[in-house]
């Protein structure tokens, strides 16, 4: 039997989640899913990327985040088009989602990719949206979330609500990508932006807002500066600290690229001689398998999902979060040991091999057949 599934998700960016639902719709076995994509943002870049690809997207516009009348033309389609099983992504989607799927009675799957409270600039959106998705629970049937951190986090507030419904760690996965040209790749990168052969360049990739901690990475270089005074960040993303960010570069005397938004932002990976994720917290850091896929030695903050997927001394340099000594410090011990940084960048390619889309929609697919039981 072939299960009729509709993802559901706000798709206003291409970040972690989007990358991770665009994944899942190409990888779902096809003999046994038949998956489809809703929006719920106008003009999204997602439902875009997805229709290029060939595959089926539909939106239902929210005006605002708590905006439930996209619930509305959602139930219609699902209705249309024989919709089997509702699974969300976000707490946008899951609000509009669950309180859908409970008026259709249909089967509800949420997945938690990040801490509700993190994703928000302003803190009382944050407060906000963790109101409404623990008041929105015992609509779901099962969650998924991409660690074992997030979990303990769902587990929680599950029974704090009394509900039993099952938690499931599914995971994120990435596709293999083409680094091998990669030698090529960081020479087009760096002539493009005009960063010199020889340069020093910290990067980093994703959104750019607080919880990401660009902010913690230039103070680190500004320490890291006078050891390394041809020193280059390089910045590669949007997002609403982008102004904010730009004027501490500009005060911060270093130099610095800040690319914006990149379609293929994987490919600018070769440019950096170190991947640094300063985040203050992470679900899982899927851009950390394609720094290891790039060999690229890996700087990341020892939070969220980090730890679960890279070991502190063996596939990456793990430090506190909020911290630019410990960043700082971290970066120098790896441009000035290349025999750690290289054996880093073996031991991290080997283990995002384990991480594949392949593996991560089999056992959402197998999540679905339980449920529909």
């Amino acid at each position: 039997m072939t299960i009729k599934v509709l993802h559901l998700i706000g798709g206003g960016e291409i970040a972690g989640a989007e990358k991770h639902v665009l994944s899942l719709l190409n990888h779902l076995p096809a003999e046994n899913v038949n998956p489809l994509l809703g929006c719920l943002l106008q003009n999204s870049p997602l439902a875009d990327l997805v229709q290029a690809r060939g595959l089926a997207s539909v939106t239902f516009p929210m005006k605002f985040p708590l905006d439930l009348t996209a619930a509305i033309p959602l139930i219609r389609f699902c209705r249309e088009s024989q919709i089997q099983l509702l699974h969300c992504h976000g707490t946008r989607a899951s609000l509009v989602g669950r309180v859908a799927a409970r008026i259709l009675s249909l089967p509800c799957i949420s997945t938690i990719h990040s801490l509700p409270e993190f994703d928000y600039k302003v803190s009382w959106k944050g407060r906000a949206a963790l109101f409404l998705d623990y008041h929105t629970l015992s609509l779901v049937d099962a969650v998924i979330t991409v660690s074992y951190n997030l979990k303990e986090y769902a587990v929680t507030r599950r029974e704090q609500k009394g509900l039993t419904f099952p938690v499931k760690i599914i995971y994120n996965g990435r596709e293999t990508l083409d680094f091998s040209e990669r030698d090529q790749l960081r020479d087009n990168f760096r002539k493009e932006y005009g960063i010199p052969e020889h340069t020093v360049v910290l990067g980093t990739i994703g959104r750019l807002h607080p919880v990401k901690g660009q902010f913690f990475l230039i103070e680190a270089a500004q320490l890291l500066h006078k050891e390394f005074p041809d020193l280059h960040i390089l910045l590669v993303g949007d997002g609403p600290s982008r102004t904010e960010l730009q004027d501490v570069l500009k005060a911060s005397g270093l130099n610095y690229t800040l690319t914006g938004y990149l379609p293929e932002a994987w490919r600018i990976l070769p440019t950096m001689d170190i991947f640094v994720l300063p985040s203050q917290h992470e679900g899982m850091g899927l851009v950390l398998l394609e720094a290891a896929q790039a060999k690229v030695p890996i700087v990341a903050t020892r939070v969220g999902g980090i730890p679960e997927i890279l070991t502190d001394q063996s596939e990456a340099l793990l430090v506190n979060p909020a911290n630019p000594l410990d960043l700082a410090l971290a970066c120098s011990k790896l441009l000035n040991d290349q025999a750690l940084a290289q054996k880093l960048v073996t031991k991290a390619a080997e283990k995002a091999k384990l991480f594949t889309p392949e593996k991560m929609a089999t056992e959402t697919a197998a999540l679905y057949r339980e449920i529909l039981k």
